[in-house]
């Protein structure tokens, strides 16, 4: 985790360090706990004393904290009136406002700030998808804060996630308000629902829910949701029925069976039915048969799965294998190989990335970066001009998304064994020896793709590896993957598998380190997804 430093404000001394920091504060959080993320990592990624993220309540002009960080702590039940701040300006001008100095000249009756002892400022507004404003992101310091383009880049990424996260927990909220508007109706609606006693059993079933099913009513009152699961769905709402019905808000997929013995792939929302005293009294299921959404997915899904490598290069000297699975249908994981024949016989290069995200949006920049790369792989050039160009070209598409893609890019020469990689945000891939026993990470400096048009990558090489040697390249989904106490696997349990089983061929290791996974993680569905290439020398 990032520090605060004596260091001037916005002054970013590691670009790699910034960008894990957005991307592991805040991949696996939502709403209270992902600005919370947010900003405690915008504070130390931007070397403030300060930062918040509010929402813009427009008919009272007030603005809600949903986090605010000042030095180091969390200030909690924030309200403020947005007139006469920094912050108005922000919200009027719809764009960004920096002040690099003087704020107190500028606004001198606010004794907060006086308070804060505030010298600079800087805000960003957070917009709908109209381009309404819904909130800012801001951060303060008790030094002046001199304009930085590269941590105007930072803080625009940190912006454009607190929106999207922002207008995801804005819609949650009016869906629920809509719920709660029209339960008592909700017989008439073609979507399915299910009321839930304490005890889990169903209460109330509408007559969607039992078309979907082919059960009349009375067949369904007094079963559990459960008992017209599938199979395979069953395990897995065993392990986490209390989560899933008992909770305040909860949004999970399934798969049940009708009554003809069709599986119904099904989106279920979960919400928790209080009454008037607040006290709970069951739980809201409301049921969409996704069905046909899933079978489009299944097909998408196919075709991702058809620009993966259909088999691994056979190459004299060396064992590889590779896989990826996501945790949706499709996703934003990626492996290739890439013999560069076009200029040298002698060398095959192997490539991992990791699209933010994950579903239909990551899977299509997957794809993008994917023709991309292999075209310009294809022709003369050093791998740090192939990632540079890859770069600027992704760049312009995904700039104003606030997406953005990390990759290891390694490069194998065939006859002394030499290595040549260009990181670009991601891990670091895992050499590991096992005559002596040490795991050596193939390091270097890279900013993640889509972020800087103009960033220059850096070549790293390594002189010969020899046989036994084994070269891991993966993706975070592996070493953030959480059991059910919520602890993480770990880059050392990683590391402990590979040595274990480093004994075996490459798709042996491949397979290991996904069985222990599943073991890890097992009750759990997969949050993130997973790629792991294998390179072993075996001469």
């Amino acid at each position: 985790m990032l520090e605060r430093h004596e260091h001037l404000p916005l002054r970013v001394p590691d670009e790699d360090a910034a960008l894990r920091a957005i991307l592991t504060g805040t991949a696996t959080e939502t709403g209270e706990r992902f600005f919370i993320a947010l900003v405690e990592n915008l504070a130390k990624a931007l070397n403030t004393h300060s930062a918040w993220v509010t929402e813009f309540i427009e008919e009272t002009r007030m603005l809600k904290a949903l986090a605010f960080w000042v030095d180091g702590e969390m200030i909690e039940n924030l309200e403020m009136p947005v007139d006469g701040t920094p912050c108005q300006q922000v919200i009027e001008s719809a764009g960004l406002i920096h002040h690099p100095e003087n704020i107190l000249d500028i606004f001198p009756d606010r004794p907060g700030l006086r308070e804060m002892g505030a010298v600079s400022y800087m805000g960003l507004p957070l917009l709908d998808v109209n381009g309404q404003i819904i909130g800012n992101l801001a951060v303060l310091d008790n030094r002046p804060m001199p304009e930085e383009p590269r941590a105007l880049t930072l803080f625009k990424i940190f912006a454009d996630r607190a929106s999207a996260e922002l207008r995801r927990v804005r819609a949650e909220r009016g869906i629920r308000e809509r719920e709660e508007k029209y339960r008592r109706i909700v017989e008439t609606t073609g979507e399915g629902f299910l009321l839930l006693g304490q005890d889990l059993n169903i209460m109330d079933v509408n007559k969607a829910c039992g078309r979907m099913l082919g059960y009349g009513r009375e067949a369904i009152i007094g079963q559990t949701f459960i008992d017209f699961a599938a199979a395979d769905a069953r395990s897995f709402l065993l392990a986490n029925q209390q989560d899933l019905f008992a909770g305040e808000y909860n949004e999970f997929e399934s798969v049940l069976l009708s009554r003809e013995g069709r599986r119904v792939s099904v989106l279920v929302h979960s919400n928790t039915l209080r009454n008037d005293k607040g006290a709970v009294i069951g739980t809201m299921l409301f049921v969409t048969d996704i069905t046909e959404q899933k079978k489009s997915l299944a097909l998408a899904g196919e075709f991702q799965k058809s620009l993966l490598p259909g088999e691994s290069p056979k190459i004299d000297g060396f064992d590889i294998a590779g896989k990826t699975v996501a945790c949706d249908e499709i996703g934003g994981d990626y492996f290739d190989y890439l013999p560069v024949t076009a200029c040298v016989d002698d060398h095959f290069g192997v490539v991992v990335g990791d699209v933010t995200d994950h579903g239909a949006a990551a899977a299509l920049l997957m794809a993008t970066a994917r023709a991309f790369l292999r075209m310009r792989a294809a022709q003369c050039g050093a791998i740090s001009q192939i990632i540079t160009e890859m770069n600027r070209h992704l760049t312009q598409d995904v700039l104003d998304t606030g997406r953005f893609m990390t990759l290891f890019y390694l490069s194998i020469n065939v006859g002394n064994r030499d290595l040549r990689w260009v990181r670009a945000g991601h891990d670091p891939a895992i050499l590991y020896d096992p005559a002596t026993d040490r795991f050596e990470a193939l390091k270097g400096q890279g900013l993640a793709l889509g972020v800087d048009d103009q960033y220059a990558y850096r070549e790293y090489a390594k002189s010969g590896i020899g046989p036994g040697q084994i070269l891991a390249i993966g993706t975070d989904g592996i070493w953030e993957a959480r059991n059910s106490q919520g602890v993480i696997f770990g880059k050392k349990r990683f590391g402990d598998v590979i040595r274990r089983h480093a004994g075996l061929r490459a798709a042996g290791i491949v397979a290991a380190v996904y069985r222990e996974l599943a073991d890890y993680t097992a009750g759990l569905l997969p949050t993130d997804d997973i790629t792991l290439v294998i390179i072993k020398v075996t001469a």
